[in-house]
């Protein structure tokens, strides 16, 4: 089997787990997720959910960009291949999840700040805070800094100076109880 073909299928694997993982950290239920509605986290509950939702995924993102993707090799890159996983969360548990645009080039333009918290996030993650949240209108959100690499900015800021890490943001969204 040639290399290129072993690379998407591992890829395919971390996300995968990646997704089962999420599933598992966002299901209320002791029981697993169920098709039944459960009942939502306090905005505490709702932190320490987006915390780790937010290490696994920026973990995985590092891990996969680093030792499987190539960029001469056709792939979808990592970020891009996790809004699927984004997406599959949505759907199965009401937690949105995006990628946002803080120190570089947006790569898409829907990774840029759409509204007063993503815009306060940048700021924030921009001096170096590591994160940015609120609670209002019975949603949580956390906007958490994601490392932009080296390899990265060949991308995301192409015409750059230096090889120094960047950030970029992943704002999660997560219903809470009232």
């Amino acid at each position: 089997m040639t290399r290129n073909r072993r690379v998407p299928r591992v890829v395919r694997m971390i996300v995968a787990v990646l997704a089962l993982t999420m599933i598992g950290l966002a299901a209320t239920s002791p029981d697993g997720p169920s098709k039944e509605v459960a009942p939502r986290p306090s905005a505490a509950e709702a932190r320490e959910r987006a915390r780790l939702l937010h290490d696994t995924i920026h973990d995985t993102l590092q891990l996969v960009h680093a030792q499987y993707y190539r960029e001469d090799e056709g792939l979808m890159i990592p970020a891009a291949s996790l809004k699927h996983v984004f997406q599959r969360i949505a759907d199965r548990n009401d937690i949105k999840l995006r990628w946002l645009v803080v120190d570089g080039r947006a790569m898409n333009i829907d990774h840029n700040p759409k509204d007063e918290f993503e815009t306060e996030a940048v700021k924030a993650l921009a001096s170096g805070k590591d994160e940015h949240e609120v609670t209002a209108h019975d949603i949580y959100r956390h906007a958490g800094a994601i490392t932009l690499k080296a390899e990265c900015l060949k991308c995301h800021l192409p015409s750059r100076m230096s090889n120094k890490s960047r950030t970029a943001g992943l704002v999660i969204s997560i219903p809470v109880a009232k």
